[in-house]
């Protein structure tokens, strides 16, 4: 009798345990909406930045919020399409913003831009005088974050971060790449 109690006390705890796990919420998609400085650019120019002929010059660069990264990629392995994308123009509907820089030898620039609408990838060109697909553009994720909040009912949102680029602009080549994230 008494291990009947017990393993029917056994199954009930059991049971109850088990009616208690719930199945994980499914996240809403992200949303990809404005964000006021969401991006930091901080680019630093080499004193013997864009070198050509033994004398450094200035490097027009352009910056590119993608909605789409796709045609940008494509652009980048075109005999032409690097200069295509020094044209900072939105040469495609994934284009959300471009943005034309110029670049002194030795000048640093310090950029904090909005996050466009839509904007999941930051698509970054230098106009070296020996132009390269792998020397001379960039492209970046933009991450996303995950956030828990509430204390007895836990919640879990997804959404996009900040980006922090920063970019070291060497005599022929985009040098130093490093990026990191940032939790809004």
């Amino acid at each position: 009798m008494k291990r009947r109690a017990a393993l029917l006390l056994y199954v009930s705890a059991i049971a109850s345990l088990c009616s208690c796990t719930s199945t994980p919420k499914a996240t809403p998609p992200l949303d990809w909406g404005y964000e006021k400085e969401a991006i930091s650019v901080t680019l630093k120019g080499d004193p013997q930045l864009n070198l050509f002929q033994k004398s450094p010059h200035a490097l027009v660069a352009c910056l590119y919020q993608l909605r789409d990264p796709n045609a940008f990629n494509q652009f980048r392995t075109e005999p032409d399409g690097l200069t295509k994308l020094l044209e900072c123009g939105r040469f495609d509907p994934g284009v959300a913003t471009a943005k034309r820089m110029v670049i002194q030898p030795g000048q640093e620039v310090n950029e904090s831009l909005d996050r466009a609408e839509g904007a999941r990838y930051v698509g970054f060109v230098a106009g070296y005088y020996r132009l390269d697909k792998d020397r001379s553009a960039r492209l970046y994720t933009i991450p996303s974050v995950e956030e828990t909040k509430g204390f007895l009912s836990r919640t879990k949102l997804v959404k996009p971060g900040r980006l922090d680029m920063k970019l070291l602009l060497g005599p022929q080549e985009i040098q130093d790449v490093t990026e990191e994230t940032e939790k809004p």
